[in-house]
């Protein structure tokens, strides 16, 4: 069992309602429908039930509930030893970035890092967005780089940059002649995209929840960018962010925008506190500073 799992499983189980967990969790109501679903699939058993207040855990699962609550109290603590231990050292500066952000960088932030601050000492993770937001609150790291939505009053927050959305269509699909698509023509379109701890992903579920639209997602993977490149089928759609598209080698794939209902923003989070290391503060400064001399041009605009 995915310890993302379970923690999903308590959420719903203490708050009896879909949308409210899913808040809590930072993901999609379709993300976490999902997570459910595969946990019921592993476990053999039916955990909630749907009624007309929020849904209803079975006697099964009321059973399980503290015995997993358990299990996942054991690993936080588990977790906070080993912290403790290997996080002895001065001058660390630890950064998050929500999985799928790196798909969307048109240069190498990480590597610079270090080429800009050679005494300073970094550890980079790259988790789910749900997993980083949980640590920074924590305070278990210092940065996070993350993609709306959020709760951005919960921390502070460095707008980088924003951007759009795109599909990659067959020459032959109707969509493959229009320069730009509204987002909610994607309902009961087959969709590819990326796995669901993916933030990008979740973007994209989002947008689904606020348009209240169903794609057919027939295949979440990490390697969309390959798939597209030895893609057929006329019927199929592809998300992609501006630097996949631009490394699409397939002559028979156009690239279309989807007009969003909000833009994709990418955020340099840290806690909220009094003070802020020095260091901390430097490293935050600079993220923003590079991201400002970047020249953010969409896709389209480039002439593709």
């Amino acid at each position: 069992m995915l310890i993302r799992y379970i923690e999903s499983l308590i959420t719903l189980f203490e708050e009896k309602n879909m949308s409210k967990a899913s808040k809590s969790l930072y993901i999609s109501q379709q993300g976490l429908s999902r997570q459910i679903i595969a946990l019921e699939k592993e476990l053999g058993i039916k955990l909630f039930e749907r009624s007309k207040n929020g849904v209803v855990p079975t006697v099964v699962c009321k059973k399980i509930y503290p015995l997993l609550l358990e299990m996942h109290n054991s690993y936080n603590s588990t977790k906070e030893i080993i912290r403790k231990h290997t996080n002895t050292e001065k001058g660390i500066v630890t950064i998050a970035f929500a999985s799928g952000v790196s798909q969307g960088l048109n240069k190498d932030v990480i590597l610079n890092f270090k080429n800009e601050f050679p005494h300073t000492k970094f550890q980079i993770k790259e988790w789910p967005k749900s997993k980083c937001i949980e640590m920074l609150d924590k305070k278990e790291v210092d940065l996070a780089l993350l993609v709306n939505p959020f709760d951005l009053s919960a921390f502070e927050c460095e707008q980088l940059t924003e951007g759009y959305m795109y599909i990659a269509v067959h020459a032959n699909h109707p969509f493959a002649t229009s320069k730009a698509i509204p987002f909610k023509r994607l309902d009961n379109q087959t969709i590819i995209t990326g796995l669901e701890d993916n933030c990008l992903r979740e973007l994209f579920d989002y947008y689904c929840d606020v348009e209240k639209i169903k794609p057919n997602i027939t295949f979440s993977s990490s390697y969309t960018l390959d798939i597209i490149n030895s893609n057929t089928d006329p019927d199929t759609l592809a998300t992609v962010t501006p630097v996949m598209a631009a490394k699409i080698t397939n002559p028979d794939i156009k690239v279309v925008r989807l007009i969003t209902p909000e833009p994709g923003i990418l955020y340099c989070c840290s806690a909220k506190t009094k003070k802020q290391p020095k260091d901390v503060l430097t490293v935050k400064g600079y993220i923003k500073d590079y991201f400002d001399e970047i020249d953010v041009i969409s896709y389209d605009e480039k002439g593709h």
